[in-house]
């Protein structure tokens, strides 16, 4: 009898049982954390969003109004930008507020110099207004809209007008009407070390950037939110295309799957525009294909100029408190889109995982004619009688690393002979990469050449710690970094460097399809 972790069972894991959960929804649609989305769904209230230059104040509070889907009804006052290049910046804004262009005006062009006539009416061009003039017509707003949200973006434009004095009794002006008003009041400040107003306010939300192994990672962290409870006090962010996305904690069960699922269970009819609109990793067709592997993931194939370079080898170092089989699901990602094309795949069963688990995760992606040979899946076995599953090749009772290693090539050899005209792709754990390593130092020999002529690509996917111990980055043609930070997953390429990426899931299809979203 099967028994099954714990992870595996909130997964949905069983015969016949389909599990159709979204981690998009356990991260919020709405694209900011929980508990700012509860504060902010309240019928008043007063927030300071609090930040250096570039953190991304502004965004955060545009994505405010759009999640809360407020079309009308608002009054934006920005002191460092026109109206106008708030549109240019954030092309999204216009097609969600409905806004229409003037008749009489040209009709608006990509180029950001060209004037644009738009009706703006609910935004304010404070730049040369006097505070005096400007906190009237904010006063005006709350006492004869009904339950407006009037976001100043700065105050400490308008405060640094003001005495200690005068600062102080406007806020409290603007604090007693906002709430007789119903209003709510967002503040923007571009001086963190500023606590003036913290006492005054019903919440206060802070966006910083750090660094994190080279990595600049954007970080809101959630100081204040009167009468809601803060379960964390900190997320990441990102702001992509011009818009506030956070990320909630990563899931581990939404990266499970089960070994008792095949393709008719899951739904094997997904066309490839379906798959792409659910994040799987599909192949799309590159100018420089002759030089490199496509990884499937767009992105990531992109920031390294088409994908992974043929004849090279890509290191995937996890960090090890990040459970096995989410490694599992991106490699199943990377394999899928190589299988895709009739490409043969020998992959080593490591780190605790077996041959039925892996093809658990590679089945959903591919097609139901699939060719049964294409998969080799090396599995350490003691047994005389040889595997049922014809995907599965034990090591025939090879007891030292020598002869597991000459097994191996003789695979790669054997499976070169039979696919002279397709891409040959290795993915080896840390027990062959110990074997490799082993055989070189007892034979005086390097077997990596061999490797890399015979087959057009390999993966390495080891702990960072055996990484270290082995010296696998310095063979690496791509190292690849899979961490945790703040408890989101994140995917970045060390050599060559690129900017992050949060690692996705969805499971809407039945399966853990993933996709990376840029985190900039």
């Amino acid at each position: 009898m099967e028994v099954l972790t714990g992870l595996e069972k909130r997964a949905g894991k069983g015969p016949g049982r389909l599990e159709n959960d979204t981690n998009s929804s356990r991260r919020t649609a709405a694209h900011i954390p929980y508990e700012l989305l509860e504060f902010v769904r309240r019928d008043t209230y007063s927030l300071l969003v609090k930040g250096y230059a570039g953190a991304g104040k502004t965004t955060l509070s545009l994505t405010i109004l759009r999640t809360l889907k407020i079309k009308n009804n608002f009054f934006y006052i920005s002191t460092r930008l026109s109206p106008k290049q708030l549109f240019v910046y954030y092309p999204w804004l216009g097609r969600y507020v409905d806004i229409v262009p003037n008749q009489d005006e040209t009709p608006p062009l990509a180029s950001s110099s060209h004037r644009i006539g738009y009706n703006l009416s609910s935004f304010e061009d404070a730049r040369l207004d006097e505070p005096e003039s400007l906190f009237e017509r904010i006063t005006n707003q709350l006492m004869d809209v009904k339950a407006p949200i009037i976001i100043i973006d700065s105050w400490d434009a308008i405060a640094s007008f003001m005495d200690k004095e005068a600062r102080l009794n406007n806020e409290r002006v603007l604090q007693t009407w906002r709430e007789r008003a119903g209003a709510k009041l967002i503040f923007i400040s571009e001086n963190p070390t500023d606590t003036t107003l913290d006492f005054l306010v019903d919440g206060i939300v802070e966006l910083n950037q750090k660094l994190h192994d080279g990595m600049r990672i954007r970080e809101i962290a959630l100081t204040k939110l009167r009468g809601i409870q803060i379960r964390k006090p900190s997320y990441i962010y990102t702001l992509n295309k011009g818009i506030f996305q956070s990320y909630n904690p990563y899931d581990p069960c939404d990266f499970m799957f089960s070994d008792s699922y095949n393709n008719n269970n899951i739904n094997s009819n997904i066309d490839q525009t379906e798959r792409l609109r659910r994040g799987s990793p599909i192949h799309t067709p590159s100018p420089t294909q002759h030089l490199h592997v496509p990884s499937g993931f767009e992105q990531l194939d992109e920031a390294l100029g088409g994908g992974f370079p043929k004849k090279g080898i890509v290191l995937l170092e996890t960090q090890s408190n990040i459970h096995a089989k989410i490694t599992l699901a991106i490699l199943a990602g990377i394999i899928s889109n190589i299988l895709r094309n009739d490409n043969p795949v020998l992959i080593e069963a490591s780190g605790g995982i077996d041959a039925k688990v892996i093809m658990s995760y590679l089945r959903p992606y591919l097609p139901t004619e699939q060719k049964k040979d294409l998969v080799k899946i090396l599995c350490t076995g003691t047994n005389d009688e040889p595997p049922s599953d014809p995907a599965m090749s034990q090591y025939q009772n090879v007891g030292n690393s020598e002869k597991q290693i000459q097994y191996f090539r003789d695979m790669m050899v054997k499976t070169r002979r039979n696919y002279p005209n397709k891409l040959l792709v290795n993915v080896l754990g840390t027990a062959m990469c110990h074997r490799i390593h082993q055989y070189n130092e007892a034979n005086g020999t390097d077997l990596l050449p061999f490797i890399s002529a015979t087959a057009d690509l390999t993966l390495l996917a080891v702990r960072q710690h055996h990484s270290t111990e082995l010296n696998l980055s310095e063979m690496a043609d791509v190292q690849l970094h899979l961490t945790s930070i703040s408890g989101t997953l994140v995917l970045h390429s060390v050599k060559p460097e690129t900017h992050p990426y949060a690692v996705v899931t969805d499971r809407s299809a039945g399966y853990p399809a993933l996709r990376l979203e840029s985190l900039v």
